[in-house]
């Protein structure tokens, strides 16, 4: 269902060895990216992320139309084969069309036309030189129709946010990457030095433009421009982004493009020395292996994930938020109770505002409800935890936002709300010292200068 929005007036490998890398086809976008940044199996190249400020202005009538892609099965080879000699057996086999993925293994199999993918799926299990297969399924972004009266930006004063930027407001040495719809990076409140263009893998070039808006209202609630005089404000303002598009101007796109995003934020976190949020509101019912490993490939890498916990008002799981070490986001509203949309589950970790949210789309403003919502309010307040202390591992992060929470529903963890409502003063002050307290007296008491042990994400 289409959400209603409300304007806002108040404004890799051959054959054993590393190929020689060639451009991505149709790499013509925001800019000329020839560098090679990520060699894929087959021997094509992603280039690197490029600054936002220094992109020219889109064309204006790029990007109008989804992205035409059939169905397609995912394959994952055996370790112990090397990626040249798989590509020639799928070509004998008839899958001359075969393409790597970013995601180490896995490959993407054209279905040929009349034939059903979960067949072909359970056939090419059975070649000795596949490890697993399954359909590339599609996902979407999480989203529900919004109500147009509610007051602007009540969000942030709700989960302190004011109270959290008297201690830290970010570092560009955190970057969160929106692996979404794409972002709109000549909207006023969000072009800056401080946002990056990544790979586009629904029209497969590296103009990461949004076509569709969602992406872009998620990345300002994360990261919009904050105390310029314009618009509304993000939760870690001084964060940098990372627009990586995932999803195609229908607000859909398929788990290989999801995993391949994923991969492709968690290198570039990791090559430039940056600690990686990545926000993921998007997902599906149905797991996915290739998803999973994306998930797991970028925690190898020190990346922490916060996905949305599902839009469909009932108790069920919703993927990539229910994978291991990912922070599920469910969505409350101005009252702090459950929205009646939001998903309930064992994925659920955490709750965070999601009804009628305030935030950047479109050059403009608008509304929007959703979990979709809430996920990057949780992004943005692990920024600015991670900017506060940049020596915490991801899990301690989350562990920081969980351990804080204000507890809702019933008491401890539920799965309505997980440990609670997000609180980001509490958040970020749990990881800073204490300040100093009054003089010494006539004695002097001497502590050791250690904090408390911080609490790991379960």
């Amino acid at each position: 269902m289409r959400r209603f929005k409300q304007l806002v007036l108040v404004l890799a490998w051959v054959l054993g060895g590393l190929p020689v890398a060639r451009p991505w086809p149709g790499a013509s976008g925001a800019s000329a990216a020839p560098a090679c940044f990520l060699p894929l199996e087959d021997g094509r190249c992603l280039p690197p992320p490029t600054p936002a400020d220094s992109a020219p202005p889109p064309a204006a009538d790029a990007q109008t139309a989804p992205a035409s892609r059939g169905p397609g099965v995912l394959v994952k080879r055996k370790a112990n084969v090397p990626p040249g000699a798989f590509r020639a057996g799928l070509a004998a086999a008839g899958f001359p069309s075969a393409e790597a993925l970013a995601v180490p293994r896995w490959w993407r199999i054209p279905v040929p036309p009349g034939e059903d993918p979960e067949a072909l799926a359970a056939r090419l299990r059975q070649r000795p030189d596949v490890e697993t297969a399954e359909v590339d399924r599609p996902v979407r972004i999480a989203f529900t129709p919004n109500d147009p009266y509610y007051g602007s930006q009540w969000n942030l004063p709700k989960i302190r946010a004011p109270q959290a930027w008297d201690v830290v407001t970010g570092t560009t040495q955190v970057v969160i990457a929106i692996v979404d719809t794409g972002v709109d990076y000549t909207h006023p409140d969000l072009a800056s030095s401080r946002l990056w263009l990544g790979w586009d893998f629904a029209n497969s070039d590296n103009n990461p433009m949004d076509d569709e808006g969602h992406g872009t209202h998620v990345a300002g609630i994360a990261g919009a421009n904050t105390n310029n005089n314009r618009g509304v404000a993000g939760v870690c303002w001084g964060c940098g982004l990372l627009a990586v598009k995932v999803l195609d101007a229908s607000g859909g796109g398929y788990d290989s493009w999801v995993a391949d995003g994923i991969r492709y934020a968690a290198d570039w976190g990791a090559s430039s020395g940056k600690r990686t949020v990545i926000n993921l509101s998007l997902g599906s019912p149905y797991p996915s292996s290739v998803v999973a490993d994306a998930v797991a490939y970028a925690q190898g890498k020190g990346a922490l994930i916060v996905a949305a916990a599902g839009n469909n008002g009932r108790d069920q799981l919703f993927y990539p938020a229910a994978y291991p070490g990912v922070i599920g986001v469910a969505a409350t509203d101005s009252s702090d109770q459950r929205a009646s949309f939001s998903n309930s589950g064992s994925h659920v970790d955490i709750a965070a505002p999601g009804v009628s949210i305030l935030s950047t789309e479109w050059s403009w403003y608008y509304y929007e409800s959703g979990t979709s919502m809430a996920a990057p309010h949780v992004a943005g307040v692990a920024g600015l935890v991670w900017s506060a202390r940049p020596a915490l591992t991801a899990s301690q992060v989350c562990g920081a936002l969980l351990r804080t929470a204000v507890d809702l529903g019933t008491p401890g963890r539920d799965d309505i709300y997980g440990y609670g409502r997000l609180n980001a003063e509490a958040a970020v002050r749990s990881v800073v010292p204490p300040p100093p307290g009054p003089p010494p007296g006539p004695y002097r008491v001497y502590l050791p200068l250690v904090m408390s042990p911080p609490f790991v994400c379960p």
